[in-house]
């Protein structure tokens, strides 16, 4: 209900909330706390939309999306998102590239709520279906699903080869998965610098290298895999994006989390910038098809 109330004021950006300030809402006061709830609360939403854009917790928007699906035709696709966060990537698919439907799931509320509003606010609810789940095995049955995509959330997941075998077992035969992940360069323990990172995030973070997910997808039934490491692009977004934390968008910022928090995450993406550089943290993309 918190959610509901919040996204109801069209962009989140425009106001400055506190918990001691009421709001007029369908003739009544109401207190909105923006107390975060799960990993993606109130305030890291309202923060990375911020950043990335409406829709979007994780970077590149609409065009990385774009590279991710570079070369597919998904008109007249069902899509399975899985993370699929505030919709931002099922909305693109339906409406740049003619998916028939896309079923975006997600095991935060909060972000699946967001989504929820989007659609209704875009006039898409026919060709997108939203729905919180539990962590674990797919909910789909098998051969039911033409293409799954995954922008950036498969770090949160732990065991990758199960997690293939799974999208493979609901994908159609010749069905395709195209994905972008934040990774490593390797699957050793992470050095200092980048477990300081991981833990300065407070997010589940099971990142692995690209080859991890090679051998998974080849374990999998998967054929014609196809790796980009993207490390370069996001290392120089990233730069820009401390940039912008530090200038631009920080009062902005400061309206929205306040000005602690502001400086928090600020201090998180320089970190992360330091991790880019070091060349252990390295976002990509896979792609491949199920063998039919």
């Amino acid at each position: 209900m918190v959610a509901r109330l919040l996204w109801a004021f069209s962009s989140a950006l425009k106001y400055c909330l506190r918990d001691d300030e009421p709001i007029n809402f369908l003739g009544e006061d109401v207190f909105m706390s923006i107390t975060d709830e799960g990993e993606y609360g109130i305030k890291q939403i309202m923060f990375l939309e911020s950043v990335w854009g409406e829709g979007f917790l994780s970077p590149g928007g609409e065009e990385e999306i774009d590279l991710v699906v570079d070369g597919l035709d998904l008109s007249g696709k069902n899509i399975l998102d899985i993370g699929c966060g505030c919709g931002g990537a099922a909305f693109h698919l339906v409406r740049r590239h003619g998916a028939q439907h896309v079923t975006g799931i997600d095991v935060e509320p909060l972000v699946i709520e967001r989504a929820n509003e989007l659609a209704e606010q875009y006039g898409i609810t026919d060709k997108t279906t939203f729905a919180c789940v539990e962590p674990g095995p797919l909910s789909f049955a098998d051969n039911s699903m033409d293409v799954i995509f995954s922008k950036d959330a498969f770090l949160h997941i732990p065991d990758k080869e199960s997690l293939m075998q799974d999208c493979a077992r609901v994908l159609k035969p010749g069905g395709i998965i195209a994905a972008s992940d934040w990774m490593r360069k390797d699957d050793n323990p992470p050095s200092a610098q980048m477990q300081d990172y991981i833990e300065s995030e407070g997010l589940d973070m099971h990142m692995c290298s690209l080859e991890r997910y090679r051998k998974a997808l080849d374990q999998a039934g998967f054929d014609e895999i196809r790796l980009v490491d993207r490390n370069e692009w996001y290392h120089r977004k990233a730069i820009d994006e401390v940039a912008q934390l530090k200038g631009p968008l920080r009062e902005t910022i400061i309206g929205l989390v306040g000005e602690s928090d502001a400086d928090h995450v600020t201090e998180i993406w320089e970190k992360m910038v330091g991790v880019l550089a070091l060349g252990e943290h390295r976002p990509g993309h896979f792609r491949a098809r199920l063998s039919a």
